[in-house]
């Protein structure tokens, strides 16, 4: 596959991580500013700016290369996509059956692109940093 291919992904600099990091206290810090200066913000969209910035952080995160880069961590990367998304599958499915069991209906306002790509990023990561662990652990 060619470098310039649409389907070639360039990985960050480490630098980025730190930058990601940024995106963690950031949401939660502007949500209580917004409920101090009284505007009228409900839960649902505290949520969801909190779950669109963990997003933006945990995919940054996601694609940001690791010091040494070579084949074993390009194919655990793979693995943990591959994994993010099956975990995401079946998160979802638990998340419609809980509300259906719940609200006796399955409720469509929690199933924001925001918390979607939240759990996607954040499983993509846990499993990439579960199999780095486990490499040193052997």
């Amino acid at each position: 596959m060619k470098e310039k291919s649409i389907l070639h992904v360039p990985l960050l600099s480490p630098a980025w991580k730190k930058v990601a990091i940024v995106f963690f206290p950031l949401p939660v810090i502007l949500v209580i500013g917004m409920s101090i200066a009284r505007m009228d913000i409900s839960p649902d969209e505290s949520a969801q700016v909190i779950y669109g910035f963990w997003a933006i952080g945990f995919g940054l995160l996601n694609l940001s290369r690791e010091k040494e880069e070579d084949e074993m961590i390009k194919s655990f990367r793979l693995q943990a996509f591959q994994t993010g998304f099956y975990w995401l599958i079946w998160g979802l499915g638990a998340l419609m059956l809980i509300n259906y069991i719940r609200f006796d209906r399955i409720t469509s306002e929690i199933f924001t692109a925001y918390l979607v790509l939240f759990l996607l990023n954040l499983y993509v990561y846990g499993a990439f940093q579960y199999q780095k662990y486990m490499s040193t652990k052997d």
